[in-house]
């Protein structure tokens, strides 16, 4: 079993109204049926080179996305963030100080999301250690504390940073993210293509486990 994540918006843009959504999205299988789906969406496209959500035009998405519900054993996980949440968390006032606990607050809600759908989506095999890989960011010791709070969720998945160019499959979660926010946003129907039963959606316990953070400060 690989998964693979991807981010949609931006934390920190929550707060100052530059994001109305921030999305966390996973999209889990083998590795071939994860790569699928992105590689067939530009594969006759010449001035795409690779499958991220805000650049397809809207044939190419619902082509994904019907890649995506004949594709059998691909599981789905996402969660999303607004202001509005994360002003109901007590101390909520120190995300504008940008206060560290270490790391900066935004990483560590990141990877609390990662653990938290991951978990939910039962990737916590103690004997296969499924392989988890993430959307790299700026820095790798920023990689490395996503990685670190991913792990306070699944502490025995194998977790991997790299950049969605190299890996198809952070292609398939970026589509899977950008849908979700877009679905938030619009008010479109992306997720209508996918069985229920494949897609988990959860935040809850992330925002409790920040909040936490922001009490201990």
């Amino acid at each position: 079993m690989r998964a693979y994540g991807d981010e949609s918006g931006h934390l920190r843009g929550l707060l100052n109204g530059d994001c109305e959504v921030y999305v966390v999205g996973i999209v889990a299988g083998t590795q071939l049926d994860c790569f699928r789906c992105p590689k067939a969406t530009v594969r006759r496209v010449t001035n795409i080179p690779e499958a991220k959500w805000n650049d397809l035009t809207d044939v190419q998405k619902r082509r994904l996305f019907e890649c995506f519900a004949s594709t059998d054993g691909l599981q789905f996980g996402y969660a999303v963030f607004t202001k509005e949440q994360l002003h109901t968390l007590q101390n909520y006032h120190l995300l504008y100080q940008n206060v560290s606990f270490p790391p900066a607050w935004d990483l560590a809600l990141t990877g609390y999301a990662y653990g938290e759908i991951l978990f939910d989506m039962g990737l916590v095999d103690h004997y296969h250690r499924p392989v988890f890989t993430f959307d790299r960011i700026s820095s790798r010791p920023q990689c490395e504390a996503v990685r670190t709070h991913i792990h306070q969720f699944v502490p025995t998945l194998r977790v991997q940073f790299n950049g969605s160019r190299q890996v198809h499959g952070i292609q398939a979660a970026d589509c899977l993210a950008g849908a979700v926010a877009e679905d938030q946003k619009h008010g479109t129907d992306w997720l209508d293509y996918l069985s229920d039963h494949t897609v988990i959606e959860t935040y809850a316990t992330a925002l409790v486990q920040l909040e936490n953070d922001l009490v201990n400060v």
